[in-house]
């Protein structure tokens, strides 16, 4: 009974491994600089990044805090291990002052600061230096949590943890 139930747990373990993954949220916010807005940008690692690279822009979510502007993700990377990170931005084309910031282009991009930082990768609140461009002024963002801790990953751990000490229980009684 003891070797089912053991296995039972150990199956668990690695299913809700399996399925969770390694998921962390990051939440940036990055202030108004110039006639750019407030910016808040939302991803989920698991659904948007494949190593560093973000390969699902459209699955990044953004707020502006001024309602004439808008604008989605048209390009993204995340490095925790260097420097690149970057989210390029494409004006709708009926965002008037979103045109006008970009002088008539229609992109723009932040990139952390100094173009050598890594993105942070342990938990908490950072503040980060982004460079906005056009025209290149610095903002700093002093609201970016990356990442969330996942609950379902320490379940997974107890999980197999307590099948394996039922296991080895099991066949030591032997």
């Amino acid at each position: 009974m003891r070797k089912v139930i053991a296995v039972m747990l150990l199956i668990l373990g690695t299913t809700i491994a399996a399925v969770h993954g390694r998921q962390s949220n990051y939440k940036i916010v990055i202030p108004k600089v110039l006639t750019y807005p407030t910016t808040t940008l939302a991803f989920s690692s698991k659904a948007v990044l494949a190593g560093s690279q973000i390969k699902i822009p459209g699955g990044i979510g953004v707020k502006f805090d001024d309602p004439s502007w808008a604008a989605s993700v048209s390009a993204a990377r995340w490095v925790t291990t260097g420097g690149g990170t970057f989210f390029k931005f494409t004006c709708e084309a009926s965002s008037a002052s979103c045109m006008q910031a970009t002088r008539g282009s229609g992109t723009y991009t932040y990139a952390l600061a100094p173009t050598t930082e890594p993105g942070p990768k342990a938990y908490g609140r950072h503040a980060l230096l982004w460079d906005v461009t056009p025209p290149g002024d610095l903002a700093l963002d002093v609201e970016s949590e990356v990442p969330e801790l996942n609950p379902t990953d320490g379940m997974a751990a107890l999980a197999l943890i307590a099948g394996a000490v039922l296991l080895i229980r099991g066949r030591r009684k032997k």
